[in-house]
């Protein structure tokens, strides 16, 4: 792994980690309740193991025919890299997009956690058998910017799971605790 791969994946380690430390001390109970028209912390999470699981999943399936007949990534993937995670770093909310299903809030932290976990070992497999000449083709497509190359869907889902601390902690402010 090329020390810019290694440096994303780190950075989603991180997230991940600060992600899970935001829900430290919360009882089951915290974590499945649910505001009128809100979601509930568990579905937050649940919202983004969907979202990495069908990342890692379409990246897979796109490159499966090989890596040589991907297209490469050109200076419009860049822009619309950029302004992705720009819109995630801002403090604005936004529906998740239509492509995602609801949340259903039936899982349990530990099975999440555990599905995490799973998952995050699916990808460093994934993402550590890639030679570095192909991290500039493109094989995810986001819903909201469209294609990006490995490393900026690695950077999208980092920008991801940021974008949902806030929201972890107005339900935690909505609960009194």
């Amino acid at each position: 792994m090329n020390t810019e791969l290694e440096t994303r994946w780190n950075d989603l380690v991180h997230a991940q980690e600060a992600f899970l430390a935001s829900l430290n001390g919360w009882s089951d109970e915290q974590l499945r309740k649910q505001a009128e028209g809100s979601w509930s912390a568990n579905q937050v999470l649940e919202h983004i193991l969907i979202a990495e699981t069908g990342t890692l999943g379409y990246m897979k399936k796109k490159s499966s025919s090989g890596w040589d007949v991907l297209e490469k990534t050109g200076e419009e993937h860049i822009q619309k890299s950029k302004a992705v995670n720009t819109r995630l770093a801002s403090p604005d909310r936004y529906q998740a997009p239509s492509v995602l299903p609801e949340p259903t809030n039936n899982y349990s932290f530990e099975q999440m956690n555990t599905q995490w976990k799973m998952l995050r070992e699916d990808m460093i497999k994934f993402i550590s058998s890639v030679d570095d000449v192909h991290y500039d083709k493109l094989v995810f497509r986001q819903p909201i910017a469209g294609m990006l190359n490995l490393l900026q869907a690695m950077e999208f889902m980092n920008y991801h799971i940021r974008h949902h601390l806030p929201q972890i902690q107005r339900i935690k402010e909505a609960q009194g605790f």
